[in-house]
């Protein structure tokens, strides 16, 4: 059996000069005492489970350890819409090449009163632990993970031993999309483990090597540990854990409820954690009556596909006029070409590129934008700061206001969504006007989402009417003062 890896901070060993002395001094005693001596063998002949000290010829002594087996512990939630979560303490052992979790009871009546809950009373139950449990279509390509109660007889041997909890989860479903990235994976980590204060190893499935590069800072926030990938394990490999979580909490869509995690954690514990990582410096967006004379900044998020804005020399000459100054950017694109040998010289692209999104977004004060992943970059704007989002044609407004609108909301900033017409959506120059497209979509809604999608999402772009959106502004202006 082999210990688990050290700490990936680069640790070194422990070194406390009074435990040093104290652990000679016994050494000194085992090798000229016989009188310790016999009571040593006694201590080897004692009962299973006591950690044995034994003589190596005379010249120092090794620990010898029999795992205690303690009763274990379950504690499952399969009732949750997003997620299915485990907790599991005792001895629990983890064989990733099988992709199996192992619940060590220490006898077999013991394991035999072990159930995952009420809604689940056999000793072995399958899991997928992603984030998205109501989506068929995206669930049949996550990993299965079982677990099962076992007696220790029955448990495979440790290979390695971890005195940290784990948590295991699946890096895989939409995996690289921007808005997902954060919903589905980064903000449940953040639930799931911050509270271990970086004590925790993350077993991951269908691990991703780029996404964990380009994400990082946040990775190496929540945990001191290099991430196991599950897939790569070697036969035979088991890992024992004493405590573990199979499965993310998640909460509501990029949000957090506080009164449902541990230590109470909210997105304003989440947005302070961001400026922690990324050493933003913006903890508040301006008050202009407290600066009177300087212009509050607005950054309006540009898209390269669709769902654009097509008339944005309008908006920004709008914007300015209303008393704003403006820059417009997609935020994600390469790094900028004006700082050479900066953020993206060493080759890692998707960790430049965010470091220099959030450190660029954290410099305003509003942000306006349209549906769409360009929104999640809200979670790096300082608090007090606006969110304008403009929810294209399709009777979107429920959808937009669960996915941009309440986080902002639950991160101190403000909110206001604005709601496009039909004559707005260019959708209006490819159907006749009296066409169910524009006048009816829940017809659309109900055949299928991907149509919605299609049509919705990725036939329109939007022409803003800017005497209709000019009171927006206006109000996005007032909330900053």
């Amino acid at each position: 059996m082999k210990p688990a890896a050290r700490n990936k901070k680069g640790r070194g060993a422990f070194c406390n000069l009074p435990l040093l002395l104290l652990i000679g001094a016994i050494q000194f005693l085992v090798i000229y005492s016989p009188t310790l001596d016999r009571y040593m063998a006694m201590l080897t002949t004692g009962k299973p489970g006591f950690p044995s000290l034994l003589l190596d010829g005379r010249r120092g002594f090794k620990l010898v350890e029999d795992e205690i087996i303690p009763e274990p512990r379950v504690s499952c939630d399969f009732d949750d819409p997003r997620s299915d979560v485990c907790e599991l303490d005792g001895a629990i052992r983890i064989r990733g090449s099988t992709s199996e979790v192992f619940v060590v009871a220490p006898s077999r009546a013991a394991a035999a009163n072990v159930t995952a809950g009420a809604t689940n009373a056999t000793a072995s139950w399958r899991m997928q632990p992603y984030t998205r449990k109501g989506e068929a279509r995206v669930m049949r390509g996550i990993r299965e993970l079982t677990v099962r109660v076992v007696a220790a007889d029955e448990a495979p041997a440790c290979t390695v031993r971890h005195d940290v909890p784990a948590v295991v989860y699946s890096n895989g479903g939409y995996c690289g999309n921007y808005y997902h990235d954060f919903n589905d994976n980064i903000i449940p980590l953040f639930v799931t483990a911050r509270h271990h204060g970086g004590e925790v190893q993350l077993l991951v499935a269908q691990k991703q090597r780029w996404w964990f590069d380009k994400y990082r800072e946040i990775v190496d926030g929540l945990t001191n540990y290099d991430a196991v990938d599950l897939d790569a394990e070697a036969a035979g490999e088991v890992r024992c854990f004493r405590r573990a979580t199979v499965g993310l909490r998640s909460h509501k869509d990029l949000s957090i409820d506080p009164r449902r995690a541990p230590r109470n954690v909210s997105m304003v514990d989440f947005k302070r954690f961001l400026m922690w990582r990324y050493s933003l410096p913006r903890e508040h967006a301006i008050r202009t009556d407290d600066e009177p004379g300087r212009r509050p900044r607005l950054l309006v998020v540009t898209r390269r596909s669709r769902r654009r804005f097509v008339n944005l020399p309008e908006i920004v000459a709008l914007a300015e006029e209303v008393g704003f100054d403006v820059t417009t950017s997609d935020v994600m694109s390469a790094p900028s070409k004006k700082k050479p040998g900066g953020a993206g010289a060493d080759g890692d692209e998707g960790h430049a590129r965010m470091a220099e999104a959030s450190a660029l977004v954290n410099s305003f004060d509003a942000m306006v934008a349209v549906h769409g992943s360009g929104l999640t970059n809200l979670v790096f704007l300082p608090m007090n700061a606006v969110v304008v989002q403009v929810v294209p044609l399709g009777r979107m407004e429920g959808l937009a206001m669960d996915e941009y609108g309440v986080p902002p909301r639950d991160m101190n900033m403000r909110y206001l969504q604005y709601n496009i017409t039909a004559e707005e959506s260019t959708l209006s120059e490819r159907y006749p006007r009296g066409h169910p497209v524009l006048l009816d979509p829940m017809p659309i809604h109900k055949q299928s989402w991907s149509l919605v999608k299609d049509v919705y999402l990725g036939q329109q772009d939007v022409r803003l009417n800017v005497r209709r959106f000019r009171p927006y502004l206006q109000k996005a202006i007032e909330l900053l003062r």
